[in-house]
């Protein structure tokens, strides 16, 4: 029953950094200025979720506790927080960047298991996680002189501006940790019912920040902001925190690399953004990491499957030579 468990987790949270993947593509689309895409999104799915929460039955007075349903609000906070930390970033230091500081997160969910939940911390999976972080590094082709004129050579005016940035980046990190671990914790809520009420939560935090004078004024926008509220957040929301209490929170680390594999994919399909070898590295490593994780690979069964293509590479080119 626990694999079964486990292998519809890692389903739900597979589909769910998939989803997330495709985010940027209809921000972009929709035109919207950042508050207003957030706004809509937290209140689009608010209306989705609300809908299907009701007739699912899954509104039930015991999930009114004052106990339980604080701690639901505060993992929508640091849900909010986490958008507004993220694309507040993106003003500060280049995109790349910010993208490897906020994929820390793996990070910070590792060490938040092993602190607060006391899930074991093996040499393996410290091995499988600094091989997927070698990934995202390729992934994101990091301009090494870009850095060293943002954090050397520039002025302390620009440095003071990119450490600003990175903070945002990384705090957006450990928020989204924060949200992960929460949703641990109230496991016996349906993942439906904490994402109800943390959008809900996003639409008071937000309301202030709306422009209702911009609108979107065309009919694709408004689709754009719908396949974000309906889609990419009341179900994907719901599947990630079903996922979430089922899934130990190296899994979760280690999955959540999907994300920034699927953004690469969309980028290139719908921007036809040229896609290099050492990306395509760096997605082999993630996939490589990934699979090491959900499969339980260890480094030593690891070597020996690597001794033994070597030996049959070797063994077919004794032959060979044999034959000639």
């Amino acid at each position: 029953m626990k694999g079964s468990t486990i292998n519809i987790g890692s389903f739900e949270l597979i589909l769910a950094m998939m989803l997330s993947g495709t985010i940027g593509y209809f921000v972009i689309n929709s035109a919207q200025d950042f508050w207003n895409v957030v706004f809509f999104r937290c209140a689009i799915a608010a209306v989705v979720l609300g809908i299907y929460a009701y007739f699912s039955g899954v509104i039930r007075r015991g999930f009114f506790q004052p106990s339980v349903l604080i701690m639901i609000i505060l993992g929508g906070i640091t849900l909010v927080g986490n958008w507004v930390f993220l694309f507040a970033s993106f003003n500060f230091i280049p995109f790349s960047i910010a993208t490897v500081a906020y994929h820390m997160q793996p990070l910070f969910l590792v060490l938040a298991g092993t602190l607060i939940a006391k899930e074991k911390l093996s040499i393996g999976l410290v091995f499988w996680l600094l091989m997927a972080f070698v990934g995202l590094f390729l992934m994101t082709e990091l301009n090494w002189n870009d850095m060293r004129q943002l954090w050397v050579e520039e002025s302390t005016e620009t440095s003071s501006v990119a450490f600003w940035g990175l903070l945002l980046a990384l705090g957006a990190a450990i928020l989204y940790t924060v949200t992960t671990m929460i949703t641990k914790q109230v496991s016996k809520v349906p993942s439906t019912f904490v994402a109800l009420v943390q959008v809900m939560v996003g639409i008071v935090m937000l309301l202030p920040f709306a422009d209702f004078n911009n609108l979107p004024t065309q009919t694709s926008q408004w689709l754009d902001l719908l396949i974000l509220g309906a889609v990419l957040t009341g179900f994907m929301y719901i599947i990630m925190y079903d996922s979430f209490q089922k899934l130990p929170t190296s899994l979760i680390a280690l999955l959540s690399f999907i994300y920034p594999i699927t953004a690469l994919v969309v980028d290139h399909l719908a921007f036809a953004t040229h896609i290099c070898q050492l990306q395509i590295l760096g997605v082999i490593l993630i996939l490589l990491a990934v699979s090491a994780v959900k499969f339980n690979w260890t480094i030593s069964s690891y070597l020996m499957i690597l001794k033994k293509r070597d030996s049959k590479e070797q063994s077919a080119s004794n032959q060979t030579t044999k034959e000639s």
